[in-house]
């Protein structure tokens, strides 16, 4: 038998494991560049002063969607490809975390497997992490053999899959020239003069699936914190400009992500739309909800497995 892993960074379900997940994040390299020492420190820090305040805003959006919505998916990937594959999944930050299921189906004899990172867009925060602990494991145990699919931003399916649900959120609202705009994850600017291609990456899939609608789009990006520069132009104020520019149909479309989770609920549900709304006066403005699973993509994934045999 193999193992196909869905690998995601997870999400938290009570608010004593919001600070696991916390201290988790920011005790990973791919999130902090620093020393294993600086980071446990920080992490503390970190996790002790932001918990409660951040579980707060899952118990607004009524807990966390991400992990009903991964486990449908691994169930439909699993109808697809049969018995002869084990399909899980799996978490950077909370569990089932990667190292602990690939230690467990090891046990069992499981030693070839296919990891598919369900951040379309590889950077070094995301699929960065995932890859820290494969090679973790794979130092643990070397007769391990991995195939990490790391992204697909450019993947024609992956394209059909949001123009689909682009059209249809369209068709729903009744817009008649809609305007797209692509709302992705920011990460530091520092990230990028180390050489990670995630902001190209984002350019490449906005651009293929508005080309694939014919319609005209921005990129922006969402949910920074801290006082560091990130990657720009921020959603919101790409929005102010939209308005400004007198555009009044205006569709979100959160790139960076095939599962709802946090970032969607909460920073576009709860307080990108209504500013659009209530602050700029907006009249026509949606965002499009990410099923819990969806037949294109877990064919796209059911394609990368078969490409592995």
């Amino acid at each position: 038998m193999k193992a196909i892993l869905l690998a995601n960074m997870g999400a938290p379900i009570s608010e004593s494991n919001m600070k696991v997940f916390l201290k988790s994040m920011f005790n990973d390299k791919a999130i902090i560049a620093a020393p294993r020492v600086v980071r446990a420190v920080l992490s503390t820090v970190i996790s002790t002063l932001r918990y409660k305040s951040s579980w707060q805003k899952y118990v607004l959006i009524g807990g966390s969607p991400l992990q009903q919505s991964m486990r449908k998916t691994a169930e439909q990937l699993q109808q697809m490809v049969g018995a002869q594959y084990n399909v899980s999944s799996v978490y950077s930050y909370s569990e089932p975390f990667i190292e602990d299921k690939i230690s467990e189906l090891y046990a069992t004899g499981i030693k070839q497997f296919t990891i598919i990172s369900m951040y379309p867009q590889a950077s070094f925060s995301t699929t960065g992490s995932v890859q820290t602990s494969l090679d973790i494991m794979h130092k643990k145990f070397t007769d391990i053999e991995f195939q990490f699919v790391e992204d697909y931003y450019d993947n024609v399916l992956f394209v059909q899959y949001w123009a689909k649900l682009i059209n249809q959120k369209i068709a729903e609202v009744g817009y008649k020239n809609p305007h797209l705009l692509f709302s992705s994850h920011a990460i530091p600017q520092s990230f990028l003069k180390r050489g990670d291609l995630y902001a190209e990456k984002m350019k490449t899939s906005a651009s293929l699936i508005a080309q694939a609608l014919n319609l005209p789009y921005n990129l922006s990006y969402q949910s920074k914190i801290g006082p560091i520069e990130w990657t720009r132009p921020y959603t919101v104020d790409q929005l102010t400009a939209l308005h400004t520019s007198k555009i009044d149909e205006v569709v979100v479309i959160p790139l960076s992500f095939v599962n709802e989770n946090l970032e969607t609920r909460f920073d576009l549900d709860t307080e990108l739309i209504p500013y659009g709304l209530q602050e700029l006066g907006m009249k026509n403005i949606c965002r499009v909800v990410i099923p819990e699973s969806d037949e294109v993509l877990v064919t796209m994934f059911y394609n990368f497995i078969m490409q592995t045999i």
